[in-house]
């Protein structure tokens, strides 16, 4: 899991960035986004503990889809 959270962060702040979030708030960002890519990445596959509920990564994914003008 901790690699996976790595890499989830890691595009998670070049998400932001890529859609021009400020700086000083990307760190905020990725503590708050980084399940939904780390959900992504691991395609319903879990290797360790998983400490989020489906409900609450619904909820996250479509704030951070509206963030980034996914939706």
């Amino acid at each position: 899991m901790r690699q996976t959270e790595e890499t989830a962060r890691r595009i998670c702040a070049l998400d932001l960035r890529a859609r021009g979030i400020a700086e000083k708030d990307i760190a905020a960002l990725v503590e708050r986004f980084w399940p939904v890519l780390a959900n992504e990445i691991r395609q319903g596959i879990v290797v360790g503990e998983w400490p989020f509920h489906a409900t609450d990564i619904e909820q996250l994914t479509q704030e951070y889809q509206d963030l980034l003008g996914r939706r």
